[in-house]
């Protein structure tokens, strides 16, 4: 004797306990290969002809599609027109007028806002002896005299000390990461977090760019 069971859409709704709302979504909007390759056939649109390369011409040219909107004769640039238009016209009176007006404003010339630093000329004020003294003493107490503390002594920048005496001081370079990595011991999970999250930060800023 054969045995009656009821579909499984059907037991679905009869058993709702057994499926749940998200199942039975799923069973009704299932979609298969072909109708994927049929819809994105349907959706594969040829584009227009005027914007395929001629085959007539030797060279391409240039295609002028404006968006539509009000008529205005400034909208169709002047290369466009032909010779006859009256609208080069009506281009050519309105510079004119343009520069009539530019020429007779005699208003002052907008304020620009002050520099947020102040400007500065560069000065090349330091010699070789002075550049060789800055070495003997970063070589001698790296310590004490420090990148800042040179700038200040012969009134240039860190910057510059910094690419004079670049590698001199390796062992006060050592001395300080041993610092770093003593200070980030004593982090806590959050700041580490923080920390490492930054870091993956700048490392994807020139990825992003």
């Amino acid at each position: 004797m054969k045995t009656f069971s009821a579909p499984r859409v059907v037991r679905s709704f009869i058993w709702p306990q057994s499926h749940s709302c998200n199942n039975l979504l799923a069973l009704i909007s299932l979609r298969h290969q072909s109708s994927y390759r049929r819809t994105r056939s349907r959706l594969n649109i040829k584009p227009d002809p005027s914007f395929l390369p001629s085959k007539t011409e030797p060279h391409d040219h240039i295609i002028y599609n404006p968006p539509p909107s009000a008529p205005n004769v400034y909208h169709t640039p002047t290369i466009f027109l032909p010779k006859t238009d009256r609208r080069r016209q009506l281009h050519e009176e309105a510079a004119a007028r343009n520069s009539r007006l530019s020429a007779t404003s005699s208003s002052p010339p907008p304020e620009l806002p002050p520099p947020v630093r102040p400007t500065y000329q560069k000065r090349y004020h330091l010699t070789q002896e002075d550049m060789e003294e800055m070495r003997r003493l970063r070589r001698e107490d790296p310590i004490e005299w420090s990148a800042n503390k040179l700038a200040k002594k012969f009134d240039t920048s860190s910057i510059f000390v910094a690419f004079v005496t670049e590698g001199i001081a390796k062992e006060k370079r050592e001395q300080q990461k041993q610092v770093t990595e003593i200070v980030k011991s004593r982090w806590g999970v959050k700041r580490r977090t923080a920390r490492e999250d930054r870091a993956l930060r700048k490392e994807r800023w020139g990825r992003d760019a």
